[in-house]
């Protein structure tokens, strides 16, 4: 098939490690009934990290610094045209909420759950996504 765009996001494995153990952050995404990690588009000229820490804001409310670099992802999808599909990279970077709460500031996410890295990866709807979790949880 044609690839007809090209798209760069970044994102974070938010990670918070006390004394409940170690507990990833998912998200649902209320249109597509997907869990997912935070992430989104570069804008022109950011870089991926600014990317990561700025889609996270936006839909978690927590205000985070970037962390390690995790890797990234690439996958295709159809074009909403039909006219071929769409490649995007994700960069993903791990990130640490300290004591942060989570605040939806925008509709797109509905939910929200803090959970142990096994469960976070069984619960993400994208293979790729659970392996940033696995990097996220195990480099140490």
């Amino acid at each position: 098939m044609k690839i007809v765009e090209q798209l760069l996001s970044a994102g974070g494995v938010v990670v918070r490690r006390d004394r409940h153990g170690t507990r990833v952050l998912v998200l649902h995404h209320a249109e597509t009934d997907e869990w997912r990690l935070p992430k989104g588009k570069l804008k022109a000229g950011e870089s991926a990290a600014d990317a990561a820490r700025r889609e996270v804001f936006e839909e978690t409310g927590l205000a985070l610094e970037v962390g390690r670099y995790l890797g990234v992802t690439h996958y295709f999808y159809p074009s909403p045209t039909g006219a071929g599909c769409i490649s995007k990279f994700v960069f993903f970077f791990e990130m640490d909420p300290g004591d942060g709460a989570v605040r939806f500031e925008e509709p797109t996410f509905d939910d929200a759950e803090w959970l142990p890295p096994a469960a976070a990866m069984e619960r993400l709807s994208w293979e790729n996504e659970a392996e940033m979790v696995e990097r996220a949880t195990q480099w140490r």
